[in-house]
This record gives structure tokens, C-alpha cells and sequence, in this order.
């Protein structure tokens, strides 16, 4: 069958065009692009092999260099006295491997020059600078630079690893607070990549010494199994083996249209959709609003694909209307998925996970691919609590939360997820939560879940492996696929909501949204014109787009949430014995990442503001980046455990707030009974650890102090728990995170207090309309998808009505 091109029109719809032919790396190849189809997923997939493979540029100054690598080695200095007695050669080789040995410091260096974009990355290179000087050590390290020999003074690289490591330590606690902070920065950054990069054969040397086995071995078989190539590239795929693709690729590969493509083919590819494209040959090369390479049209265009983004794209396609979604991350095929904490973090988290507060004060992660937080969170879909609907109603006098419509909405989000509570088998953070609070007699409950009961995976932070686990790129994205309404651009980022004026209206009217991508190595601009605009990129993006959109709402980007954390640890060493608990052969990083929770502290039946108890997903890099350096001997000494080393949280539902300037630029300010619950909830959780049987317990505070609760008496045991539990959170000692960021474009009745209205839409211009956790009138005190989705539902039924008014007329 032929197209009016002279395409071969496949079984599957595609065209598959026999003229143009390219290898992935811009050569020619044996292969013919199906637009489409396995055979251009393949490709896309191959590209993005390479692309892992390649080296930041370093552009820090040699004294910059010279202070970073002394600064690293001092946090991870080359340690021969000692090595563990009866220590394996693996164990040996990681206690005498220094960070510059693994050559960490240079990788830093280009991760710093290209990849971090905090505020302060100015002063934090400025500090490198003055530590290769005399003079900047002697202000930063004050007496510890004092020498014997002329001039008297040495900078930081030259002095002696002892004075090195006491400058770091005087840093840590510090009475000046960006002394604190620079500490915190080189700490985090040098123990991330040490424990995150990989060579070659995707191996980092210290992950045998501290029991890590790297991607799920699981998925390395599945990849064995069932990656589709040949010896000599990539291999024709067979029609009878399209089903057996989607479950391995991913079901959404249809639905992609990748426009770093030529351009008449990425424009075909869209017209095939159904949407109606025209190219524009501009008389400049460079790209603008006025001159786009492409103008889309389409009834609905969505920006984010994420839990609301998805949803609201999913209805409308399913409903019949042409959607169109962007997303500024990238797509990951399950077979391309690394299951590496390093690489994901680059490729599937927003501005590659070196996201903090402005202050250091709270880390924080975000998603940013195809599927947003979704795809890399931790399953766990709890309904938003009858006393928070009951506060959004009543005191913020949005009726929609309690209404027939909400209830409706959280029921059918959740069935499409296919949530449940039960479990087969829980993994070792969950079942120490749980043990411990039945020994305590602390209530404890089951967490729905969007994965079935024998889901034991601790790598669905990275990506789900086949699929069991239901994000929207397992449901609701794939409604738009599978309708045939609707495509998914990746790696396209909306630059500016567009709107125009009509007369007889006070409110601007949206007509679409401008984006960019990247086009053979830069920014190219293309126009989407849409009847309906949904913004939902998140609560640290939406803000900044829609500002940059002409948007003057003096709520956007204020009152940001972002349920701090604070954790604790217990150790519980394995061995031959055959009573061990939990099970020798269980890990911290296997199992479901989420299956119990306890609200002893949550105050559910008082203020509804408390904390809640549960458990995170630690490998390597985050669990070293958290855990206290007191020297170079004990932080090795502590990841050695890392295995065995179960990590419990306190989740607070907080009423401090932040501002978000841009995603990467954030301030937050915790309110004092927002210190006061996580406190309350991290004696809880000391006890938990402890009642579950821990040998060692301890928490994040640099002082790094621990506690042998078997050696201890019960006088000494409540001093620790007391002592450790009731330092103060806001002085960088103790390092707080964030997984939920909500509130930045609030909902409600006033535009004086609130950005878009009951129905999502924003006060400014008509036709835009918000659908995202940035629309939360408060914070939720729970994990939010499921609250995130269901006010998602009911503004796509708000934007269906919409919809139908225009096109009837």
C-alpha cells in the first residue's frame, strides 16, 4: 500500500519512507526509519546509549581544581591503617581507594560546569578559588592554616590531611551559616558522584564492598532476554513480535513524535496524527516566536505528562479531541532503562536531581520525563484525607472537595491505577516500620499501591522495569495512544503560554503555547495553536511559565509546600546465624519501596497537621549524601553497612511555606510547629528503630553520634533518643529533603488569595487552565498522586465542557 508520497503505508499505520536512511550517529546505515515503529524507537534508543557515554567539559581554573580534588580526598582519603580486619579484597580496595584515585574530582568539576545550576554554583567556585590562596584559607580555615614554616600560612591543598580534615569538620557546625552551606555542597556533590559513576561495564568499585548489586539483576536478564538487536546494529522487527515489543520497549512508542527528526518528517509524522501542521521557512536562522519552524494545531494542548498533565490528556483524547502533549524530559523505554542512580538522575529527574533550597536548607527531587513523577516515585496512592477535603471546603470554600464529582474522580484514579494494599512480601525498611511499631504499639497501616501485591522492586525510583508499576505512562497516556487523538512530544520545553485579546472580554483569551527543542545541536522554536491551554509542569515549573507567559497574579510562585523530611537509621547485621531478622538474604534498597505506614504523630483526628511515618528509597548516592562525615575512616565505615542500614522518615505536613523564583531557584522557611511535629516524629521513629531490633541506631546530624542499644542501659537509651530527637532542623546540621512540592499557583474563590479557580482555570486568561500539585490550596500531609490526579480528572471535565461549547458554535 502507498501513500501520496510514495511511503510504504505499513500494517501499523506508519510510513515508512525508503528514502531517508540514518545510522545514529548521523551516518549512513542499512536501516530504514519507520516512523512510529520499533525500528525508530530503536534508533531513538540507540542515540541515547551514546549520549550517556559522553564527558562533561571541565571549565574550572586549575586552582579551582586543585582545591576541589584536596577537598574530595579529605572526604574520601585513601585509608590503609584501618581496614577491617578479615576484609575481602573488595572491601581492602574501597577503604584504600581515595576520590581522586576513582577519579571523582574530575567528573565533579564538569558536573559543577555544566550541569549545576543553583544560585550560589558563583560563591561555591568562588570558594574553591580562595582556598588554593593562602589568604582565603587563612579567612575560611582560620587558625587550622597556621604552619611552621615561611610565610606561616598554606593554602588548603597544601596542608596536612589531618588539618584538612579539621577545617572540614569546623565547617560542618560552624556559627557562620555559608560555611555551613559550602560544607554541605562539597560533601553532598563528592559523595554522589564517588558512589553514583560508573565505567565502563556500568560497575562502580565500592558497590561489592558495600553489598550493592548495581540494576536489579532481574532486569539484566530481562535485557538478556528480550533487546532487540543484531550483531550488526539494530534488527528488523518482525510483525507477529509487536506485542511482545510494547511490553518490552513500552506501550507508548506509537504515540512519540521526536522532532529532532528533519523537519518534513517530524511534520508528517504529525499529520499522520491528525493534526494539522504547516512548515515555516523562516528568512532568519535564528529562531523566534514570529517566525517558529512549525505551527501545530490541535483542540487541546497539554504542557507535562506527569500525574496531571496525564490525566487531563487522557480524557480529553479519549473524549475525541486532538491532544497534544509536551514534555520537556525525555522518553525511557523500559529496555533503555538503566536502573543506575546516577544516569536516572541526569535523564528522568528535573535539572538532573541537584535541586536545593536556595540555603542548602532542603533538598529536593522532582521528575522530569515522559510520565513525570509517576514514573520514578514510590507507588504509594493515598486518598487525600476526609479531614483535608473537609479543610479545602470549608475554610478555603472550595466546594469541589467535597463533592459527588471528587469522589467519583479519586474512585476512578484509582481503578485505573489498579491501587491495592496487600503484599506478598515486604522488604527490609517496611517490615523494621512495622515490626517496630507493633512492638511499640504504634498504629500501622497498609499503603495502597499502583503495583500488585508481588511487586518486590526497590528500583521504581528509576523506572518501572515492565510496567507493573501504573503510572500514567501505563494508563492514562496510553488512553491517548490508543485512541489515535493525540501524540507525545519529549524533550520539548514551553517557553510561554500564548494568549490574544478579544473585544468585549475583560480576560485574555489563551490560543496555544510556544516551545523549544533541540534541532542538529540548537534551540529551534515551534508554535502550538490550541482552543484549550493546560499548564502542568509541576509546582517548581507552572509558576515560572506562566510568569514568563505575561501572567501578573501576585500569588504565582508563592506558597510552595514541600512535606520536609527527616530521618533515622538502625543497623541490623546479617550473618551466618540462622535467627538474623530481617532476612539475611533482604537489602535496604530491595522491596517495595512503600507498603506500611503509621500515623502515630499524624494528628489526623486533631489539627490534621502532624507528620507521618514511612520509609524512602535509598541507594548508594543518596543514602551516603544523608549519612553524617565525621572523617574519611567513618563514612566508609558507615557505607560498609549500607546494606543492612534500614532508613525510617517522618513526613511533615507543613505550614511554613517558600517562593519559587525559577525551578532551581527556591526559598522555603519552616514554621516552628512544623520543627516541633518533625521532632516529635523522629522520637518515633529512634523508638521504632530500636523496638524492630537495630544494633546501631543514630540520625542524620553531622555530629554523627550513634548508639549500641544493646550495650546501653534504659537511663542511657531515652538521654540518646531525647538528646538526638530535639536538635534544631533549620541550622543546616541536619539535612532535610523533599519529594512533594505543592501550592505555587494555589486554587480558591478570591484572585486576591488564590491563581486559577474551582474549575483549574486561571483568573487571568480564559482557556488556561492549571492541573498540577501547584494548585493545592495547602499542603496535602500525604503522598499526593492520587489528589494530584483526581483534581486533574475533574478540571479535564471542566475543559470537556469547554470544548464542547466551542466547537457546537
Amino acid at each position: 500500500m502507498e501513500d501520496n508520497n510514495g511511503g510504504r503505508v505499513c500494517k501499523n499505520g506508519s510510513i515508512r519512507k525508503g528514502s531517508f536512511r540514518l545510522g545514529v550517529n548521523g551516518t549512513k546505515d542499512h536501516t530504514v526509519i519507520e516512523l512510529g515503529s520499533i525500528d525508530t524507537q530503536r534508533l531513538l534508543l540507540a542515540g541515547q546509549r551514546d549520549q550517556k557515554q559522553q564527558t562533561l567539559t571541565n571549565n574550572l581554573s586549575s586552582r579551582e581544581m586543585k582545591s576541589l580534588k584536596a577537598l574530595c580526598d579529605t572526604l574520601l582519603p585513601s585509608v590503609v591503617d584501618d581496614v577491617p580486619q578479615a576484609a575481602d579484597e573488595s572491601v581492602a580496595t574501597f577503604y584504600r581507594t581515595s576520590a581522586s584515585m576513582a577519579g571523582t574530582p574530575e567528573r565533579l568539576g564538569g558536573l559543577i560546569s555544566e550541569k549545576l545550576e543553583h544560585p550560589n554554583t558563583w560563591l561555591l567556585r568562588l570558594s574553591l578559588w580562595l582556598l588554593a590562596t593562602w589568604f582565603g584559607t587563612l579567612i575560611m580555615g582560620g587558625m587550622a592554616s597556621l604552619t611552621t614554616k615561611f610565610p606561616f600560612f598554606e593554602s588548603y591543598p597544601n596542608l596536612p590531611q589531618h588539618k584538612r580534615q579539621q577545617i572540614l569538620q569546623a565547617w560542618s557546625l560552624s556559627y557562620f551559616r555559608h560555611l555551613r552551606m559550602f560544607f554541605k555542597t562539597i560533601k553532598l556533590l563528592t559523595l554522589l558522584v564517588f558512589f553514583t559513576q560508573v565505567d565502563e561495564g556500568e560497575d562502580n568499585k565500592s558497590w561489592k564492598a558495600i553489598g550493592y548489586t548495581g540494576p536489579d539483576p532481574e532486569f539484566k536478564t530481562q535485557l538478556k532476554n528480550h533487546f532487540l538487536q543484531s550483531k550488526d546494529g539494530v534488527q528488523e522487527q518482525k510483525e507477529e513480535e509487536e506485542e511482545d515489543a510494547s511490553r518490552v520497549i513500552g506501550p507508548l512508542y506509537k504515540g512519540l513524535v521526536h522532532l529532532n527528526y528533519p523537519r518534513d518528517i517530524a511534520a508528517d509524522a504529525l499529520r499522520r496524527f491528525g493534526f494539522p501542521v504547516s512548515l515555516i521557512h523562516r528568512k532568519t536562522k535564528a529562531p523566534n516566536l514570529s517566525s517558529p519552524s512549525l505551527v501545530v494545531q490541535c483542540d487541546a494542548v497539554v504542557v507535562g505528562s506527569g500525574s496531571g498533565g496525564g490525566v487531563v490528556a487522557g480524557v480529553l483524547a479519549k473524549a475525541g479531541y486532538k491532544v497534544l502533549v509536551l514534555e520537556k524530559g525525555g522518553y525511557s523505554a523500559r529496555n533503555n532503562l538503566s536502573l543506575l542512580e546516577g544516569p536516572t538522575m541526569d535523564q528522568m529527574y528535573l535539572s538532573n536531581g541537584l535541586i536545593a533550597t536556595e540555603d542548602m536548607g532542603v533538598f529536593v527531587l522532582a521528575g522530569s520525563t515522559v510520565g513525570g513523577g509517576s514514573t520514578i516515585n514510590w507507588s504509594a496512592c493515598i486518598q487525600t484525607p476526609q479531614h483535608v477535603c473537609k479543610e479545602w471546603s470549608d475554610h478555603h470554600e472550595l466546594e469541589l472537595f467535597q463533592s459527588k464529582l471528587y469522589r467519583e474522580a479519586m474512585d476512578v484514579v484509582c481503578e485505573k491505577m489498579g491501587v491495592q494494599s496487600d503484599i506478598n512480601d515486604e522488604g527490609f525498611n517496611n517490615a523494621v516500620l512495622r515490626k517496630g511499631c507493633g512492638e511499640m504499639g504504634y498504629p500501622v497501616t497498609n499503603i495502597p499501591r499502583n503495583s500488585p501485591p508481588d511487586h518486590y522492586c526497590g528500583w521504581c525510583c528509576m523506572g518501572c522495569k515492565d510496567g507493573r508499576k501504573k503510572g500514567t505512562s501505563e494508563t492514562w497516556l496510553l488512553d491517548l495512544v490508543k485512541s489515535g487523538n493525540g501524540a507525545i512530544l519529549p524533550g520539548c520545553e514551553a517557553i510561554q503560554v500564548l494568549h490574544k485579546s478579544k473585544k468585549g472580554r475583560d480576560r485574555k483569551i489563551a490560543s496555544g503555547v510556544a516551545f523549544e527543542f533541540e534541532y542538529k545541536g540548537a534551540k529551534d522554536i515551534c508554535v502550538v495553536e490550541s482552543k484549550v491551554t493546560i499548564v502542568a509542569c509541576g509546582a517548581l515549573c507552572t509558576p515560572a511559565l506562566l510568569k514568563r507567559s505575561g501572567l501578573k497574579n501576585e500569588n504565582m510562585e508563592k506558597h510552595l509546600r514541600l512535606h520536609p523530611v527527616t530521618m533515622a537509621w538502625g543497623y541490623f547485621p546479617d550473618g551466618p546465624s540462622s535467627d538474623v531478622w530481617p532476612e539475611q538474604q533482604k537489602k535496604s534498597y530491595q522491596g517495595g519501596i512503600m507498603t506500611a505506614m503509621s500515623p502515630v504523630v499524624a494528628e489526623f483526628e486533631k489539627s490534621g497537621y502532624g507528620a507521618v511515618i514511612q520509609t524512602p528509597a535509598l541507594h548508594p548516592g543518596m543514602f551516603s549524601i544523608l549519612m553524617p562525615w565525621v572523617n574519611g575512616t567513618d563514612i566508609k565505615d558507615r557505607m560498609r553497612k549500607f546494606s543492612r542500614t534500614a532508613h525510617i522518615f517522618a513526613l511533615a505536613r507543613d505550614q511554613g511555606s517558600g517562593f519559587v523564583k525559577s525551578p532551581t531557584s527556591i526559598s522555603y522557611q519552616m514554621k516552628e510547629v512544623d520543627q516541633e511535629n518533625l521532632k516529635k516524629g523522629l522520637e518515633k521513629v529512634l523508638r521504632i528503630l530500636a523496638a524492630a531490633g537495630a544494633e546501631e541506631i543514630g540520625t542524620h546530624h553531622h555530629r554523627g553520634r550513634t548508639l549500641k542499644v544493646k550495650e546501653v542501659s534504659y537511663h542511657e537509651f531515652e538521654k540518646f533518643v531525647k538528646e538526638e530527637s530535639s536538635r534544631p532542623l533549620t541550622d543546616l546540621s541536619t539535612p532535610l529533603c523533599s519529594a512533594h512540592q505543592m501550592g505555587s499557583c494555589r486554587m480558591g474563590t478570591d484572585p486576591k488569595e488564590s491563581v486559577v479557580n474551582e474549575k483549574g482555570e486561571t483568573w487571568e486568561v480564559e482557556g488556561l487552565y492549571v492541573a498540577d500539585a501547584s494548585v493545592f490550596p495547602t499542603a496535602l500531609g500525604v503522598n499526593p498522586m492520587v489528589t494530584i490526579q483526581a483534581i486533574a480528572y475533574c478540571t479535564a471535565q471542566s475543559v470537556l465542557e469547554v470544548l464542547r461549547r466551542k466547537i457546537s458554535k
